[in-house]
């Protein structure tokens, strides 16, 4: 049977789950042949499936309408079917009636959702970034099938070229999926709240490892669980903080197991493997005085190689190489009054069981793909930058502070010279301000941004205003912007007691590889890319004696 909403055998192994006809679905009376349903197809032909073999839904019968922020869709007669929030309404649920009655009948393995709105019908929550890729359990509206969601190709349509690939890789995953209507998730043994014999036998056990996955969960700064990975399938978290707020283990008891956590990882030979490791191994050098050597397995670093494009978490990387389901949420939840401690640990046991699993995945990618070299010389930075980390650098914190005052008289000088000389005040660090002024009340015709495509008051345009209109005003809103900038960026640098300033770097940071840095969890030190000249100054080289 053909119509705008269905298409295909209910018999088929797949159904594909879109939202709504379009315009031209229903002037052909054939569901997904629009342009989102050509790319759909395109990416169905790369994942090896076969439109004819598979059930073509929507989830309405007729087409409607998005609200322009995308959080909501109405019908013809503007009545409100789903919102983001709230997900169905009355109206929505009527008119998706006939949608529920084919589905039951349909012997699908797997239900493919299109969207947010599709995967809200199908699962209950439209967050379609979290949960592409993932293999869930379906709602009763679905009768409890296996749903791998995706995103929409309408999706991929509006410049999002990357998404191309994620469709057709959840495809992929669709098409192996239904060979079988199991769940068959991936087994996990999950170690959590153990004894204090129990954590010293399996910590004795990874010393004869040649390879561990870690990681290490902070709460108000301090460790609060370690976990331990000796393979994908078994992984132990150790708790330092128990159900009533109490510590876990009595003094010696904690000195033997930070002692047997030194040794694993103070290894040469053994293996670490992890995702974003030179956070873990910074913050226990920092904090624990426990050193990290031997070979590093970074999931995150070995990802971003080959894949500079996409996102680098965890969860992604998870969704594109693994079984694992989207359940990083849980390192939030447990904190709800739903939540629990045991939530929290096998969350943090599950991110070491993830990386290694992860790890096996990509270490031989790196091989074939010719990025070992490369992966290798990235970790070879570990060191010093930990160092750095760990060292900080000093600074002349009286001529900071005499700068600062410096600045703080001369934007006042600024600020009181464009009160004078504008016709009226304003913020000039106000992009809107800006604009009415001058755009609007000046008159000037408006200079467009090239990447925005939108008019701009940036730095460049107040020099063009300034060249072609000598408006004194352009000047001292540059002028005023600049100490603005080294006032608040650079001058008002939070520093450690010690008066040093410690910041976290990243050996590939930026899409392109570069070194990166930023603030530490402890809310010092700052972003080291763009260093003002004049803080340059306040850095103290000194020869000291360690």
């Amino acid at each position: 049977m053909t119509t705008p909403y269905e298409e295909g055998d209910p018999s088929a192994k797949i159904c594909i789950l879109a939202e709504a006809p379009a315009r031209t679905e229903m002037r052909l009376g054939k569901p997904m042949v629009g342009p989102s349903g050509q790319l759909l197809e395109q990416c169905m032909h790369s994942a090896k499936m076969v439109r004819r073999e598979c059930y073509l839904l929507n989830v309405f019968e007729r087409p409607v309408t998005k609200g322009k922020d995308g959080k909501s869709c109405r019908d013809g007669d503007g009545d409100i079917l789903w919102t983001q929030k709230g997900g169905l309404t009355l109206k929505g649920q009527e008119a998706s009636k006939g949608c529920r009655q084919r589905l039951s009948k349909s012997s699908a393995h797997v239900v493919v959702p299109l969207g947010g709105t599709a995967l809200s019908f199908a699962f209950g929550d439209d967050r379609i970034m979290k949960w592409r890729g993932s293999i869930l359990q379906g709602t009763d509206m679905v009768s409890r099938r296996k749903i791998v969601p995706t995103v929409h190709p309408a999706a991929c349509l509006r410049g999002q070229y990357l998404w191309r690939h994620l469709l057709m890789s959840d495809l992929e995953r669709a098409k192996k999926e239904s060979e079988t209507p199991d769940l068959n998730l991936p087994k996990r043994d999950l170690l959590i709240d153990p004894t204090f014999a129990e954590v010293r036998d399996y910590l004795t056990g990874c010393m004869k490892q040649e390879r561990v996955a870690f990681d290490i969960e902070v709460l108000n700064h301090q460790v609060s669980c370690i976990s331990f990975a000796v393979s994908p399938e078994l992984c132990m978290s150790i708790p330092f903080v128990h159900k009533n707020a109490a510590d876990q283990w009595d003094l010696q008891e904690e000195e033997l197991i930070w002692l047997l956590i030194a040794q694993i990882l103070g290894d040469p030979t053994i293996m670490k493997i992890g995702q974003n490791l030179i956070f873990d191994i910074s913050f226990l050098t920092q904090q624990m005085n426990i050193h990290t050597k031997g070979p590093i397995g970074d999931t995150m670093i070995a990802h971003h190689i080959m894949y500079p494009d996409f996102p680098k978490g965890l969860d992604f990387l998870c969704s594109m190489h693994t079984r694992e389901p989207y359940y990083k949420d849980d390192g939030k939840l447990w904190r709800k009054p739903w939540g629990n401690l045991e939530m929290f640990w096998r969350y943090n046991a599950k991110d070491s069981a993830t990386a290694f699993e992860l790890w096996n995945v990509f270490e031989p990618l790196l091989e074939e793909d010719g990025f070992m070299q490369c992966y290798q010389d990235t970790v070879a930075m570990f060191p010093s930058l930990i160092y750095m980390m760990v060292r900080g650098f000093p600074v002349d914190t009286s001529k900071l502070e005499e700068t600062k005052e410096e600045v703080d008289k001369k934007l006042k000088e600024k600020e009181n010279a464009l009160a004078e000389a504008a016709d009226y005040p304003f913020n000039p660090s106000s992009p809107k301000q800006c604009q009415e002024y001058f755009y609007v009340y000046k008159g000037i015709k408006p200079y467009i941004s090239r990447s925005t495509g939108r008019p701009t008051t940036d730095d460049k345009a107040m020099s063009r205003i300034l060249r072609r209109f000598h408006l004194k005003e352009a000047k001292l809103v540059q002028e005023i912007r600049a100490l603005s900038k080294l006032q608040g960026t650079y001058l008002e640098v939070a520093f450690d007691k010690d008066s040093r300033i410690r910041c976290s770097y990243n050996p590939r940071g930026a899409t392109t590889g570069r070194l990166s840095s930023s603030k530490t969890i402890f809310g010092t030190g700052l972003n080291m890319q763009n260093l003002h000249p004049d803080f340059k100054g306040f850095m103290v080289a000194r020869q000291e004696v360690e």
